[in-house]
C-alpha cells in the first residue's frame, strides 16, 4: 500500500491492490473513499475483492475506480432514503457530510 502524498499516485491518494475477478489489480483513490469501501464491506459482510468483483461484473465500458465511487455514492443515498433532509435550509447530514469531506482549514 503506497502511502499519502505528492508522489506517483496523486496529492492525498492511497494505492492498494485488490483481486477483481480472480485478477489481481491496482486501485488509487482517497483515503475517505477506501474508508466508506471498507465500511460498506463490513455491513454487508462481503470482502473487499467480492464487492470489488461485483462492481466489476456490472460496470460495462466504464472505468473500475469511477464505478467504485458511484456505487459508494449510490450505496449511502439508498440507505438514507429522505431521512435526514430538510426544506429548511441546509440538514444536519448535509452539513455533516461537507464537514467530512471538504474540511474548512
Amino acid at each position: 500500500m503506497a502511502g499519502t502524498g505528492g508522489g506517483k499516485e496523486g496529492p492525498g491518494l492511497l494505492c492498494r491492490n485488490v483481486k477483481v475477478s480472480g485478477r489481481r489489480t491496482s486501485l488509487r483513490m482517497e483515503p475517505y473513499i477506501w474508508d466508506s469501501l471498507k465500511e460498506i464491506c463490513e455491513r454487508e459482510r462481503l470482502s473487499l475483492n467480492e464487492i470489488c468483483s461485483r462492481i466489476d461484473e456490472r460496470r460495462g465500458e466504464a472505468n473500475l475506480t469511477a464505478s467504485i465511487r458511484v456505487f459508494i455514492v449510490s450505496y449511502f443515498r439508498t440507505a438514507i432514503g429522505n431521512r435526514g433532509f430538510s426544506e429548511d435550509g441546509p440538514s444536519p447530514l448535509l452539513r455533516k457530510a461537507m464537514d467530512d469531506a471538504v474540511p474548512m482549514d
